[in-house]
């Protein structure tokens, strides 16, 4: 197992000190220039961060290198140190915003966004690949046990405990079914895309201020979506 992986559920301030440390380790940055996500020379692993939209307004050009970060990650480590540390705001944010009373709830994350980097669907087109990544890591690490859980667990009844187990989708379920049903259709990826993020954010005014638009914007596809999502559930 590699030096990065073992160490992707180290804490915030355990995280600050190894980045400081790569930042400018000459192997470390031979290693990265030869991927040639930025035309001027690599002195600095922030300039890849910088490239890939850290603190930077987020375009189209951002959006190339980070995917292109993204496959690299698939297969390498070091790419995906790189782009943790590109969504940590993000999930340090996630973990403020959940207020988990579990100790270890930051390194539960980071580990799901480890996970997240390495398995990314290279056949997603999300308007924000970080937003995206962010939204997976908070459901491995927070969702999907809770709502495995509440699909699972029912009252014991006496009358039917010998009977057998007849699985009913929840709501979340039959969300998903619908939404692979919408992809088929043709409702465009980067629309269902943005609904999961909606799902996944506590406000639209939030999901607005990570992708940087307007919550005006995000309400009109948000509508837009959910008329498509009724046409679609009612031909089925």
């Amino acid at each position: 197992m590699s030096h990065f992986a073992t160490n992707r559920t180290n804490s915030g301030g355990r995280l600050a000190l190894e980045w400081t440390r790569l930042r400018f380790d000459p192997v470390t940055l031979d290693r990265a220039g030869a991927w040639l996500l930025i035309d001027e020379p690599l002195v600095d692993l922030d300039q890849i961060l910088r490239a890939i939209g850290y603190e930077q307004p987020s375009g189209q050009a951002t959006e190339i290198r980070f995917r292109r970060l993204v496959a690299i990650a698939e297969h390498d480590d070091l790419a995906a140190r790189i782009i943790v540390q590109r969504i940590l705001p993000g999930l340090l944010a996630v973990v403020r915003r959940r207020r988990s009373a579990s100790p270890h709830a930051l390194d539960e994350l980071l580990g799901a966004a480890w996970i997240a980097i390495r398995t990314y669907n290279h056949r997603r087109s999300p308007s924000s690949i970080a937003a995206s990544l962010i939204s997976d890591a908070d459901y491995t690490a927070f969702r999907s046990e809770a709502r495995k859980q509440s699909s699972t667990e029912r009252p014991s009844d006496p009358l039917t405990h010998d009977r057998p187990h007849v699985h009913e989708p929840n709501s979340c379920e039959q969300l998903a079914t619908l939404m692979e049903e919408a992809g088929a259709a043709g409702v465009p990826d980067h629309d269902l895309e943005l609904l999961r993020q909606l799902l996944a954010s506590p406000t639209a005014n939030d999901l607005a201020r990570d992708l940087k638009i307007t919550t005006r914007t995000i309400r009109n596809r948000r509508d837009r979506i959910t008329t498509r999502l009724r046409e679609v559930a009612l031909a089925a």
